[in-house]
């Protein structure tokens, strides 16, 4: 009898041994496993939530879950990681980014600048970067634009000024070159004054000869 027992219990299934906490926790999540239970636990005993059952160790699997295929999950597919989301593309800086406190005076949604567009108080406007002035408003490339003292005519695209004609100024100058002489007759007053002193003058010397001679 004593050889039967031992021959029967080589020949046992695999239900009939006797289970311990260190089966349930070979599996990641293991609450439906109960470590003091002798059940051999198949796919039909696990809740449906709790599915599919991932290893914590490929290839080490109690309760054979995990089937032929091998891959460290059971009763069921791994789960299909989604990718993912990607991030929208950061909007580039429009033009006015290129230069500082440009929000008192710059609007993205204006194409271009010239220093006649743009208030006196925000002036100079200062370029973080003279090789990017998309306005063209630095012309001596000193990360300074619109100085005191610059042409301030409209700028074509390319910053050169337009060819229109520039109206003469005060002092008659031409184009912002040298002022031209004055030809006109100007003020004639101090004239007048000085001849007629000088008139008055020879009367006078007339009448005090003639005052002599009597």
């Amino acid at each position: 009898m004593a050889g039967l027992a031992l021959l029967l219990g080589a020949t046992a299934p695999a239900w009939a041994e006797t289970r311990d906490a260190a089966d349930c926790a070979a599996y990641v999540t293991n609450d439906w496993c109960e470590p003091t239970s002798d059940e051999n636990y198949n796919c039909e005993d696990i809740p449906e939530a709790d599915k599919p059952v991932q290893l914590v160790e490929i290839g080490v699997d109690p309760f054979g879950l995990d089937g032929s295929d091998n891959n460290g999950w059971g009763c069921g597919d791994a789960p299909v990681e989604e990718p993912p989301a990607e991030e929208p593309p950061a909007d580039e800086p429009g033009a006015c980014a290129h230069y500082a406190d440009s929000a008192a005076w710059c609007d993205d949604a204006v194409e271009d600048y010239d220093c006649p567009d743009i208030d006196d108080a925000h002036k100079p406007i200062e370029l973080f970067d003279a090789e990017l002035d998309p306005f063209h408003l630095d012309r001596d490339s000193d990360a300074l634009g619109c100085e005191v003292g610059e042409d301030d005519a409209g700028s074509t695209d390319d910053g050169a000024p337009d060819d229109g004609a520039a109206g003469d100024d005060a002092g008659g100058s031409v184009g912002g070159g040298e002022a031209l002489p004055n030809t006109g007759s100007g003020d004639l007053g101090p004239y007048w004054l000085a001849a007629l002193a000088f008139l008055a003058a020879g009367a006078l010397l007339m009448i005090r000869r003639t005052a002599a001679q009597r």
